[in-house]
């Protein structure tokens, strides 16, 4: 009975919009305007000035043009979690966001933007139960499962998740994707979540997906909003819900962060670096709105295929910053290494 109530509600919201939909964005981050031909990796910092300085993955633009010959890369590894593209005005792609994760072939793979990674060499994969199927809300938005990994291969990645709205129009001349990876022996990562919201929503040569990568990675789900849909392009049989725009239902701030700040006493400020180090060496991790007492894992993966975690002692300090420690030793060649803190929300937050 709750559930039928809720959707009733739904609708009616829904209807009661009328001809007009505000996305909310407040300009404060500009006009996105990309047209130089190639490959960019979104990263809000490289921008002058930066972008979303909160950190919340909640941009607000006056509008979005991606140009014809663009690729715009929105990727987990500088974006850890579902990224909201809010414009006031227009926002047109006619080049490729691609929220795609990556194939097994690295251990462990990389996912798109708020997607989960693929698992190491014999691992499980990463995300809500290794597979997950988006409700046809998108709400909340979450990106794709990684797969498992095979015997000598790792799993794909999760695709990303996206939300772009817009208070006057979609147009997509291009692509969008958030497939998931492909794996040679293992599980293929889930495809994400692609939510556009608008008054018109248009487009008859674009494409929008988000399959699930080979073997075995399950569909993620596109979801258009629009009192006036236009598109006509291709969805690649990814599965679709559509309605009327009722809300964008955005991630509470402020956002939770956890990172590697320095280790064997050398700051970390990028996410590639060298160290010379074969000894056990103190890693030193900082935790923003994470509850003090949590312990932190960080999971290493190195290029042999070999993968170990380590935990930190328990956060010390405030809600608003906190620190602790581990110790770990590094193998010599790639390593790669993820952050992980989990956590019981008490009923006020």
């Amino acid at each position: 009975m709750r559930t039928e109530l809720f959707f009733t509600l739904l609708i009616l919201a829904s209807a009661a919009q009328g001809q007009s939909f505000n996305a909310g964005s407040t300009g404060a981050d500009g006009a996105l305007v990309l047209t130089a031909p190639g490959t960019i990796v979104f990263d809000p910092r490289t921008f002058n000035p930066p972008l979303n300085p909160g950190g919340d993955n909640v941009y607000h633009f006056t509008s979005v043009y991606i140009g014809k010959d663009v690729t715009v890369r929105l990727s987990s590894r500088i974006l850890n979690s579902p990224v909201f593209w809010l414009a006031s005005g227009p926002v047109e792609i006619e080049g490729t966001l691609d929220l795609n994760g990556d194939d097994g072939d690295r251990v462990p793979s990389t996912a798109g933007a708020g997607g989960y990674p693929g698992a190491a060499v014999r691992g499980r994969g990463y995300g809500p139960e290794g597979t997950f199927t988006p409700n046809i809300f998108l709400v909340p938005l979450v990106g794709g499962s990684g797969g498992d990994g095979g015997e000598t291969k790792g799993g794909g990645a999760g695709g990303g998740a996206l939300l772009i709205a817009s208070s006057t129009s979609i147009s997509i001349r291009g692509v969008i994707t958030a497939n998931g990876g492909s794996s040679q022996g293992g599980s293929g990562g889930s495809g994400g979540s692609i939510r556009l919201v608008a008054p018109v929503i248009d487009g008859s040569t674009g494409l929008v997906s988000a399959k699930g990568g080979q073997p075995g990675g399950g569909d993620g789900r596109v979801r258009f909003e629009a009192v006036d849909n236009r598109f006509s392009g291709s969805l690649n049989d990814t599965p679709f819900s559509q309605g009327k725009p009722f809300g964008l239902f955005l991630p509470p701030g402020p956002p939770a962060s956890v990172r590697v700040v320095s280790v064997g006493g050398v700051a970390i400020n990028r996410p590639d670096f060298t160290i010379n180090l074969r000894s056990p060496t103190t890693i030193v991790v900082e935790a923003r709105f994470v509850p003090p007492g949590t312990v932190v894992e960080l999971q290493f993966f190195s290029e042999d295929g070999a993968a170990y975690t380590v935990s930190t002692t328990p956060l010390e300090g405030t809600l608003k910053q906190s620190r602790a420690t581990a110790s770990a030793t590094f193998p010599s060649g790639l390593s790669r290494c993820y952050v992980n803190a989990s956590w019981k929300r008490s009923p006020s937050n």
